[in-house]
């Protein structure tokens, strides 16, 4: 029986972190933990979210930190449990915009709208 599932061309050749290719659209993700590790050539040792939707985790610029602080405050502690949107936007990087990943508050489930009555 064939496999059903979706499956992504990333997971031929898959990054130590999730990356903008990853993604199939805005994806609602619930933060299990944060970790430190090092990213990059470089070897910078940098923020990484996890959430309960994904094996691997975010490495946290500062942009999308400056998001997370916006919506929850600074304590990392309080970071867990939370929901958040991860869709794919772009940055600079050596010259180029490339896609990258970025965050926002969960999408709200649309209101309900009450006629009014008289």
């Amino acid at each position: 029986m064939a496999d059903t599932k979706r499956r992504l061309l990333t997971e031929l050749c898959p990054s130590p972190h999730l990356e903008a290719a990853d993604l199939d659209g805005e994806t609602v993700v619930t933060i299990k933990g944060y970790d430190w590790h090092p990213v990059g050539k470089e070897k910078v040792i940098k923020g990484v979210l996890y959430f309960n939707e994904f094996e691997r985790g975010m490495v946290i610029n500062k942009t999308n930190r400056v998001a997370l602080q916006a919506m929850f405050g600074n304590l990392l502690e309080e970071l867990v449990g939370k929901r958040i949107t991860l869709y794919v936007g772009e940055a600079a990087y050596e010259g180029k915009m490339v896609p990258c990943l970025r965050i926002r508050a969960k999408e709200p489930r649309p209101a309900v709208i009450e006629q009014a009555t008289k």
